[in-house]
């Protein structure tokens, strides 16, 4: 196939190179600019006089056409590249608000060490002042001004909040431990052991907004103004006042969230680049969130299944083995360790009495599960019969 000559006009009329035969036209990429330049030529290098008016004014006027022409085309080009210029920055911008958008505490939370191998539960004040409470099950208290907190009954805590700036503060709750946490606008939150919490001191005037590492129970202030978000790894979650059950666990391969009252709106990254997938959720309802498919699914489950622990019991329905004995190992904070894998799809079905001992706990799933258990050391070995 030849190929298509892309020479400027006043290049072939310089060099005097117009063809004069239709089949050299097949040649060039435009046949009609083509046969235009070859009538100009003529008509410049003839006598001009030979032409009748009538042609003059034709050639004229296809003259005209063809610069109108070459000159929307340059227009067009311009404005088609200007416009891609716009809907690129469009894009980005979209992109850039999207994966930064409430980044200053996401960022926040990445620089806070939450191991679970303390033995204290871990108030971080936002100058960096730590307090230490050693108590199994406890209690934060902030006042509506975020700088006098109550710990328990008696203990106080004042820290010095600076205005026009958000003071983030941290809770870090170990295994083996529980907090109840009443925020300074009283929304209260159930920590469950080996879980974190980020909150400002004092929330904005149009925004609350929190981030949870591990599981927890939050009963929300209503507010029909100031919507309340609890941002996870996996997804977000928008209430007005409601009460819900948060599991997201660093350790975890699923995070999941069950309603018990009220509605909230789930968001996360979906399939699209520029896009954040939302649905609401009704009381009664338990969405699971896959990482590896980039989704959730929801079922319907009695709630209070999922928030029973912070009443100090746990409640069962079909439950395999190995999750079972990771979340006694965090209730309790005790090393678990399962050594026969046949055994860990077992499943069990019942009410755990959570003031018991771990051995008592164990126990009760022992009677309708086929395993038998022993301490070694600091571990409770738990093998098949």
């Amino acid at each position: 196939m030849k190929k298509k000559h892309k020479q400027k006009a006043e290049d072939r009329l310089a060099e005097k190179n117009i063809p004069t035969f239709a089949e050299d036209f097949e040649d060039f990429e435009d046949i009609n600019d083509l046969y235009l330049e070859s009538q100009l030529y003529s008509f410049l290098t003839s006598d001009q006089s030979v032409f009748p008016e009538t042609e003059k004014d034709q050639l004229k006027n296809r003259i005209k056409t063809s610069v109108r022409k070459h000159n929307w085309k340059r227009r067009f080009i311009r404005i088609s590249a200007a416009a891609a210029i716009l809907v690129g920055c469009a894009l980005t911008g979209i992109w850039y608000f999207q994966m930064n958008s409430s980044s200053e505490m996401i960022k926040y939370a990445q620089t806070i060490k939450s191991p679970v191998t303390d033995t204290d539960t871990r108030l971080i004040l936002q100058d960096g002042k730590e307090v230490r409470i050693g108590n199994v099950e406890s209690q934060i208290s902030y006042a509506q001004n975020g700088e006098d907190i109550t710990i328990g009954t008696d203990q106080k805590v004042f820290q010095n909040i600076i205005s026009k700036k958000t003071n983030y503060n941290t809770v870090i709750v170990p295994y083996g431990k529980r907090t109840l946490i009443t925020l300074s606008e009283g929304t209260k939150v159930w920590l469950n052991s080996g879980s974190k919490l980020i909150f400002p001191a004092v929330f904005s005037e149009n925004k609350r907004e929190v981030y949870i590492d591990g599981e927890a129970v939050f009963e929300v202030t209503h507010s029909e103004t100031t919507p309340f978000y609890v941002q996870t790894r996996d997804f977000d979650i928008k209430v007005l006042g409601t009460v819900f059950n948060v599991s997201s666990y660093a350790d975890d391969k699923n995070s999941s969230t069950v309603l018990q009252k009220g509605k909230i709106e789930l968001s996360y990254k979906g399939n699209a680049i520029f896009t954040n997938e939302k649905f609401t959720i009704l009381p009664g309802t338990m969405a699971v969130f896959n990482p590896d498919k980039n989704n959730f699914t929801k079922e319907k489950v009695n709630p209070q299944d999922y928030m029973s622990w912070h009443d100090g019991y746990l409640v069962f329905n079909n439950e395999k083995l190995i999750n079972i004995l990771k979340r006694l190992s965090r209730y309790y904070n005790v090393d678990i360790l399962l050594t026969d894998a046949k055994i860990q799809n077992e499943t069990f079905s019942g009410k755990l009495d959570l003031k018991s001992s771990p051995s008592k706990v164990l126990d009760i799933i022992a009677k309708t599960t086929p395993f038998i258990y022993e301490r070694e050391d600091n571990q409770i070995v738990i093998k098949s019969h």
